[in-house]
């Protein structure tokens, strides 16, 4: 919950998983495209507490911007992007995508997620519970999928309904939303936006099973329906190479306030 100052700003207070992940928020890339040292890559690294302040009104767009500096100024953070060629779940159309009806004209979504600390990559989230009680709807946006609402339906079905999504949006939504150990990344070659559901049963895990190979079944159950498969292939796709970072910041962590 935000607190809120004697000068009117609004203080969010928010835990992010590690390092990693913040440096995904602030250059728009989810975790699984930034490549560094094994601390960086590591489950259980260092979590943070970060304390953001925000003037009345005040937009949030440039808030990743300020989180660039932040990491430049506290880690010491350096990097560099570049193509690379490594093992990815790639997004394919094998029927050429004929099962995915066009979006229809552009719709503003009220309850979009706005929090800027609620990310994954450049992807925001927000869950509230339904108005008749039973359950929640998580929604899920950023700009190439548009606001995908994330629901769970009978027998623990899990259902996501984009209105207008394009392709490389919903490899963003498989990124965040599968369990997957690769990135997933858009090979199909689609352009325009798209309204789809995507409906995905809980996986089996069978005892001594692949866990993977049954996330994927899953996952690829759903996406048949849709005309589309996620397939494990070597790509070249744009990374987040870290040239240099430290461990420990050099003073406690807090976003700068914008200059005015």
């Amino acid at each position: 919950m935000p607190s809120v100052h004697q000068d009117g700003s609004r203080a969010r207070h928010r835990r992010v998983r590690d390092l990693r992940t913040l440096i995904g928020y602030a250059f728009g890339s989810s975790p699984g495209r930034i490549q560094g040292p094994s601390w960086l890559l590591d489950g259980g690294a260092t979590r943070f507490h970060i304390v953001a302040k925000f003037l009345p009104g005040e937009p949030l767009d440039f808030v990743p911007e300020m989180f660039q500096t932040l990491l430049a100024e506290r880690f010491q953070l350096a990097l560099h992007r570049a193509a690379n060629s490594q093992e990815v779940y790639a997004l394919l159309a094998p029927n050429g995508g004929f099962m995915l009806r066009p979006a229809g004209p552009p719709v503003t979504d009220p309850g979009a997620p706005s929090d800027a600390l609620d990310f994954f990559g450049d992807v925001r989230t927000r869950t509230t519970p339904n108005p008749d009680g039973t359950g929640s709807t998580t929604r899920i946006a950023n700009p190439r999928m548009g606001t995908v609402l994330e629901t769970e339906g009978r027998n623990r079905t899990r259902q996501w309904h984009a209105l207008s999504i394009s392709l490389e949006g919903l490899a963003d939504l498989l990124d965040k939303v599968a369990p997957l150990s690769l990135a997933v990344i858009d090979t199909t070659g689609l352009n325009g936006r798209y309204e789809l559901i995507l409906e995905v049963a809980p996986h089996r895990m069978t005892p001594g099973a692949d866990m993977q190979a049954e996330v994927l079944d899953a996952f690829n159950q759903g996406l048949r329906r849709l005309g589309l498969r996620l397939e494990r292939r070597t790509a070249l796709f744009e990374t987040l190479f870290l040239d240099r970072a430290e461990k420990t910041p050099h003073v406690q962590l807090a976003v700068p306030e914008r200059a005015t």
